[in-house]
């Protein structure tokens, strides 16, 4: 399983093509040249965490003959970049009342400065994007069914170390609370959940999120078919240590900041489907600044 997250969720993510790993990037920006590096990663990252939080309405609940009501599922999810976030306006350090145009961390190519007393060694100001569209991440989740109505969600992955970028970890709960209890003989399942989640990577960045939803399904024979509502925030905090010269241990100055990614409402419209009892898939595609997909494999008991 962890082998699989890793591959599928974060070495496509931070494997860069070149040498330099993404603290030593970061190094090389200032502070606020590093906000709009790393600005569509938060957002990014914070539209797939709050992705496949359900796909249905309808609570685990214990009963006198199912006291124990438990799922546990995987589901993997992609974000879609637009074109617009894969740049930014930087300060043009060779003009200090001017910008320039250069790739944030999912763009192409940082901006190079050419000399034309030396045009045959351009200076590298800021540095390179990974230039992908998409964001993927996988990520394991377990559901717990609690008395009146309630259910219990965590996301966890043990802690593991991906090369140079140091120790990945996260984790997340949710709760969900059923509405239609309150309503006999509705026809459809509703409920609102709340979730938090956290991911650091290495010493350099931690990224927090909060979701809170509203959810609709209607179970036909075999098919289960959900919509949500949500709100969503998404925060990033950096910390490094400032040294625009690559290769040099001058001018280190410590750089702490915060930034909240462009992460607000979203809905959500999937189909779940029963495959044999207990297993089931799903798929549903999420509209906000960053459109996602979605997928998941889950039992339910």
């Amino acid at each position: 399983m962890k082998i699989m997250v890793v591959i599928l969720s974060f070495a496509i993510l931070f494997a860069s093509l070149c040498a330099e790993s993404f603290d030593e990037k970061l190094q090389r920006l200032s502070e606020e040249a590093a906000k709009g590096y790393v600005q569509p990663l938060v957002t990014s990252f914070g539209t797939n965490l709050n992705s496949g939080l359900f796909n249905t309405a309808e609570v685990l609940k214990p009963s006198i003959l199912r006291p124990i009501r438990f799922g546990f599922g995987f589901h993997a999810m992609i974000a879609f970049v637009p074109d617009a976030d894969k740049t930014f306006k930087a300060a043009d350090p060779f003009n200090p009342n001017d910008t320039v145009t250069t790739a944030t961390v999912f763009g192409d190519k940082g901006y190079t400065y050419e000399n034309p007393i030396y045009p045959d060694s351009p200076v590298r100001v800021y540095p390179d994007g990974l230039d992908i569209s998409m964001v993927p991440l996988i990520i394991p989740q377990f559901r717990f069914g609690l008395p009146k109505g309630n259910e219990l969600m965590i996301r966890y992955l043990p802690p593991f170390e991906l090369g140079d970028y140091g120790d990945i970890q996260f984790w997340g709960v949710g709760l969900k609370h059923s509405i239609d209890q309150y309503i006999p003989l509705f026809p459809i399942h509703l409920a609102v959940q709340g979730a938090y989640q956290a991911l650091s990577v290495g010493d350099v960045v931690d990224i927090t999120s909060i979701a809170i939803n509203a959810q609709a399904s209607k179970r036909i024979l075999m098919w289960t078919f959900y919509g949500g509502l949500g709100w969503e925030s998404t925060k990033l905090k950096a910390e490094y240590d400032y040294n625009p010269y690559a290769g040099h241990t001058l001018s280190q100055d410590k750089i702490s900041f915060d930034i909240t990614g462009d992460n607000n409402v979203r809905m959500t419209l999937g189909f779940r489907y029963a495959i044999i009892p207990f297993v089931h898939l799903n798929a549903d595609y999420t509209i906000s600044n960053y459109n996602a997909a979605t997928v998941g494999l889950g039992m339910s008991f």
